[in-house]
């Protein structure tokens, strides 16, 4: 089959509107168009037209309708041996299906022409479609998602490259590959699936699943059922034990001998009763004799502790009077020392404290007579300094006014030369007047003539009183004459006021006067230095400052005392006021101490008062405790007598006595033997006639004899619950031992798509090899300079590249096995550089040689040098 038109009417952009793709050739057909032509929409329309029934209208299809509505047409013109025809399909709006030939009769519509597409390439295009068809973005050989729509097409491109491969694959056509293998496994995987599920458990609604299903329910009946009869057995047994109880109940001579029993223990135990009565009183008479002996022998031995304690509150307070008195005395003796101390250091300190008055006189004292000798010498700086300062300030004075310097005077030297020389020439060569008026004398310029030769230098006018004036001019060169002189004069004129002097000796003189200036300007700056370093007004705070500590000097006549030896003395009092310190701190310390020993023996001594008083309060006179002591010995031993006596009688009692508990555990004996069988006869009689109901019941329904038939039936589905489970594991050991053996032919079974692909893998990557997995059926491996790498780890380039080469290999293999189908990429090659894709284009063009390729692409400028049939797109309104 090979393509020739793809028609579009109101199909997504193309709303309202007939788009033709035509100009598709036999080889490659490029249709290289910017994004948002409507590439991907011809894909997915020629897709919709061979594998979605007109009258569907499922997402699909949806996705197909523009946004304004309507019917979705896709027409496809196709050339088949038979000849060429031309397939229309419209959905959702009066969907239909028509198949016409190449004169235009219609051959087939709606299902018929649906079945005419299904016979077109046999088992149709689902298979080699989801090999040769590539959508856009698709970089690998299979879908890459998770849903459904995705592992279908996962499973059904499995399927087809199976089929692809075992059909061509003719020399391995025996049970180790090819079609026979194919037939095995698919009848083993039958079979297995009707028992059995992929993980190997019973398969719902399958053979093994209703044995094991029969199994568990018998098992359940009989689990239901068992325990009734174990229910039933124990009536049985319960049964026999209640008649043996009523037998023993109902005997006369157990029933005489239970109540002479009975009789007897309740004689017994009254008397034990009344025997423990008489004991507990003895022993009340015993425990009262008791205390009261107990109570005289304490009161004995409080009162006579009370005496001790009597006497010895009366030493503690003795001895605590005669430690408070020590303790006064003491504390009066130390206060006195302390007082004396603090009076000895009060006199040391202020004794330090003149000594400090007096050094500190004589320290300003001394500091006011070095302040007056400073004060006289900075008053001869000052002086000194001022002088030199009003001497650099009329020297720089007169030095600012003078301008003239070595290079003015250098510069009024050289015009003063230029200007003699000038004249001198001029001089030689110029005309000489002389006037001998005898009336008003002539002048030059309104200057009077003066006596003598006068020369001429250049035109000059010469007024004559009486005459007018006369021009005399004496024919010498512009520079030679008046004008030459006149512009050196003018040069040495402003030389000269540069200098600020009127000729060259004056301007000498000043420059000699300015040198002068500076060589005193200088001089005088060292000797202001010298006498004022830190500038002439820090010399006059200096001297204010000494003028006043010169101030400070006593007013009295007194001469100052030696400084050095008033530290000496200041030392030594200072060493005497820390040792009188010492002193007062230590006997204050100790004045302290015998102050609390004082309060402490106080307080003893108000205790050991307050203890006796509360002692004396307590006993009363030493008369009054003394005939206590004597009434209570007297009494003691009448006491102990009357305990003694009661001690006898209550062991009496107690050596003679019945046990009271076993005379009740007797008596609870004999009535628990003759209460019980009159309580429990009616309740057994009761209890067996149930028990007969029961029995009775469970006899007639034959429930052993239902649980010995539930049983065998049980044995019997386990058992072929087992030979199914048997047959599941020999039908998976053969499917895999099938499965190695197809495995170990991949050589041989994978050896046509090899054929076609090493060639083209060639152009690629020279001397690499693909290795093809054995489940996928699809290249996992790629070879290159003997290192092999998974396709997963390779760059997205690479896999896209490998993937299209192994498209265009199945392509030959379908148009070897008779069932041509176009190759169809829809912008492929995304991921590929430009040495790559030129091999990519190579290739395409070795395949196109005998197989229809179709690309839709929008990098038109990479693939440009592609080459092919170049396919038109025609857009009209409908």
């Amino acid at each position: 089959m090979r393509l020739r038109a793809i028609e579009l009417t109101n199909v997504r952009r193309f709303a309202g509107r007939r788009a033709r793709l035509h100009g598709i050739g036999d080889g490659i057909t490029v249709l290289s168009e910017p994004n948002e032509f409507g590439k991907s929409t011809f894909f997915d329309a020629l897709h919709a037209l061979f594998f979605e029934r007109h009258n569907s209208r499922n997402a699909a299809i949806r996705s197909l309708q523009p946004h304004a509505g309507g019917a979705p047409e896709v027409t496809v013109e196709v050339d088949l041996p038979d000849g060429r025809f031309r397939i229309a399909k419209r959905w959702l709006n009066r969907p239909q299906a028509q198949v016409h030939d190449a004169s235009g009769r219609l051959i087939a519509q709606a299902d018929e022409a649906e079945a005419w597409i299904d016979r077109l390439t046999g088992d149709g295009l689902a298979g080699p479609s989801g090999l040769l068809w590539v959508r856009q973005g698709l970089v690998g050989l299979e879908p890459e998602g998770s849903g459904t729509d995705d592992r279908r097409e996962r499973e059904r491109g499995l399927s087809t490259r199976r089929d692809l491969l075992s059909s061509v694959a003719g020399e391995i056509d025996m049970m180790t590959g090819g079609r026979r293998m194919d037939a095995v496994l698919d009848r083993v995987g039958t079979a297995l699936a009707q028992l059995a599920t992929a993980t190997g458990r019973a398969k719902a609604g399958g053979e093994w699943a209703r044995a094991l299903d029969e199994a568990e329910a018998l098992a359940k009946k009989e689990a239901d059922l068992r325990p009734r009869a174990a229910h039933l057995s124990a009536d049985l047994a319960r049964r026999a034990e209640v008649q043996r109880l009523l037998a023993r109940l109902d005997d006369p001579a157990d029933a005489a001998t239970r109540a002479r029993t009975l009789t007897e223990a309740e004689a017994g135990h009254r008397a034990a009763l009344d025997h423990q009565h008489r004991i507990e009183q003895a022993g009340v008479a015993h425990r009262l004799a008791v205390l009261d002996a107990a109570r005289d022998e304490d009161e004995i031995a409080r009162l006579t502790a009370l005496a001790a304690r009597l006497e010895q509150a009366r030493a503690d307070l003795a001895r605590a009077e005669a430690a408070a008195a020590a303790a006064r005395a003491r504390t009066d003796d130390l206060g006195q020392r302390d007082r004396d101390a603090a009076a000895a250091q009060d006199r040391a300190a202020a004794a330090g404290r003149a000594l400090r008055l007096r050094l500190d006189r004589a320290i300003r004292a001394r500091a006011a007579i070095a302040a007056r000798a400073q004060a006289a010498d900075l008053h001869r700086r000052v002086e000194r300094a001022g002088t030199f300062q009003a001497a650099l300030d009329q020297a720089r004075g007169l030095r600012a006014r003078i301008t003239a310097s070595a290079g003015a005077l250098a510069t009024v030297e050289k015009a003063q030369t230029a200007l003699d020389l000038a004249r001198a020439r001029a001089e030689a060569q110029a005309v000489t007047i002389e006037a001998h008026p005898d009336g008003p004398a002539a002048s030059i310029a309104g200057t009077p003539l003066p006596a003598g030769p006068q020369p001429i230098l250049g035109p000059t006018e010469l007024t004559l009183p009486g005459f007018g004036a006369l021009r005399i001019d004496p024919g010498t060169r512009p520079d030679q004459g008046g004008d030459g002189l006149a512009r050196l004069a003018r040069a040495l004129e402003a030389a000269l006021t540069a200098c600020s002097a009127a000729d060259l000796p004056a301007a000498r003189a000043a420059w000699a006067e300015a040198q002068r200036l500076d060589h005193d300007i200088a001089r005088t700056t060292a000797l202001l230095a010298e006498v004022a370093p830190d500038g002439i007004e820090a010399l006059r705070s200096a001297f204010a400052r000494a003028t006043a500590d010169a101030a400070e000097t006593p007013d009295d006549a007194t001469p100052p005392e030696d400084p050095e030896a008033l530290t000496a003395a200041l030392a030594r009092a200072d060493e005497a006021e820390a040792g009188a310190r010492a002193a007062a701190t230590a006997a204050h310390g100790l004045a302290v101490q015998a102050a609390e020993r004082r309060a402490e023996a106080e307080a003893d001594r108000s205790g050991a008062a307050r203890h006796l008083a509360a002692t004396l309060a307590e006993a009363g006179d030493d008369d009054r405790l003394t005939a206590a002591i004597a009434a209570a010995s007297a009494r003691l031993p009448a006491l102990i007598a009357a305990r003694d006596s009661a001690a006898r009688t209550l062991a009496a009692l107690d050596a003679g006595a019945p046990d009271p508990a076993t005379a009740a555990a007797r008596l609870e004996r004999a009535r628990s033997a003759v209460e019980p069988a009159a309580r429990d006869a009616p309740a057994a009689r009761e209890e067996l006639a149930a028990l007969n109901a029961t029995i009775n019941a469970l006899a007639d329904e034959g429930i052993e004899e239902h649980l010995t038939a539930l049983a065998g039936a049980r044995h019997e589905a386990t058992a072929r619950a087992a030979r199914y489970e048997a047959e599941v594991r020999a039908l998976t050991r053969l499917q895999r031992a099938l499965e190695e053996a197809r495995t170990s032919a991949r050589d041989a079974y994978f050896g046509p798509v090899l054929r076609e692909l090493q060639p083209l893998l060639s152009i690629l990557h020279p001397g690499a090899q693909l290795g093809i997995d054995d489940t996928s059926l699809l290249p996992a491996t790629l070879t290159r300079n003997g290192q092999q790498e998974s396709l997963d780890i390779l760059s997205g380039g690479t896999r896209e590249q490998v993937a299209i080469l192994t498209r265009l290999a199945f392509a030959r293999l379908f148009a070897a096995a008779g069932r041509p189908v176009p190759v169809i990429l829809d912008d492929a090659l995304v991921h590929s550089d430009d040495d790559r894709i030129e091999a990519m284009f190579d290739a395409l063009h070795r395949t196109a040689r005998d197989q229809q390729i179709l690309v839709f692409t929008c990098r038109q400028r990479a693939f440009a040098a592609l080459g092919g049939a170049r396919a038109g797109v025609t857009v009209e309104d409908t």
